[in-house]
């Protein structure tokens, strides 16, 4: 699709909308983001979109569902259920997902630091664990703590690049280490409940996973100890 074919789709759903579009320029271009990313900021008395190019063969529904909950966003709505179903089938269709894995893996860079910190070796907690746990079964390109001091997200397993990292704030004294310990015990969970595919976020935590995830002796108390320490610091979630 051209870029006036796209400018046009945003144009006509935006002024649909909202009053407070109509009497705004409204620039719209695909953009090469790595993932599924579609943004909408305004310049003054223009709006300006990008919508991933791995949107440039959809359907002009699909554009229009996407800019419908782009101006969602700006405007404090709630996103219409169609749109959002809309976009969501189109998400998961084998060729975008194939199409955005490729990309993450050709352009992504994961940015991780090594296993060991200043109080906790993350190398040898994973050991420990896939010995007791995991029948020495799991296996990960890389296991480290974050570049970044995340408050937002203490853990995280990308199934593309095959690695585990863990936020740094962790790596403290005020942690007990059975709190880390069932952090890396989530997330190498991961590695066998999540499907390879990019960015299907529903695949988390199903019921098979929360079952297999009580299992670890210390769940409860983890559990309550990293819901505080992320509401301490403002947080609503602290793994995925």
């Amino acid at each position: 699709m051209e870029t006036s074919e796209l400018e046009a789709i945003c144009r006509s759903t935006l002024h649909g909308l909202s009053g407070s579009f109509r009497d705004k320029e409204i620039v719209a271009e695909f953009y090469p983001y790595i993932g599924m990313s579609h943004t909408i900021r305004r310049h003054g008395s223009c709006w300006r979109i990008r919508i991933s190019d791995h949107c440039r063969l959809a359907p002009p529904i699909v554009l229009q569902s996407i800019a419908s909950l782009l101006a969602c966003k700006v405007l404090r709505r709630k996103p219409p259920s169609q749109a959002l179903r809309i976009y969501e089938l189109y998400r998961r269709t084998p060729e975008v997902e194939q199409g955005v894995k490729a990309r993450r893996l050709q352009r992504g860079r994961k940015r991780i630091a090594g296993s060991r910190g200043r109080y906790y070796s993350l190398d040898e907690i994973a050991s420990e664990l896939n010995r007791r746990y995991f029948h020495t079964q799991v296996e990960v390109q890389k296991l480290g703590w974050g570049a970044r001091r995340s408050w937002g997200r203490l853990g995280h397993y990308d199934p593309v690049h095959h690695t585990i990292t863990i936020s740094p704030v962790l790596d403290s004294p005020r942690v007990p280490r059975y709190a880390v310990a069932y952090l890396v015990y989530h997330e190498m969970l991961h590695t066998l409940f999540d499907s390879s595919r990019a960015n299907l976020r529903e695949r988390h935590h199903t019921a098979e996973f929360r079952t297999a995830e009580k299992a670890f002796p210390q769940y409860l108390e983890a559990r309550r100890f990293l819901n505080h320490f992320c509401r301490t610091r403002g947080s609503s979630r602290f793994a995925e």
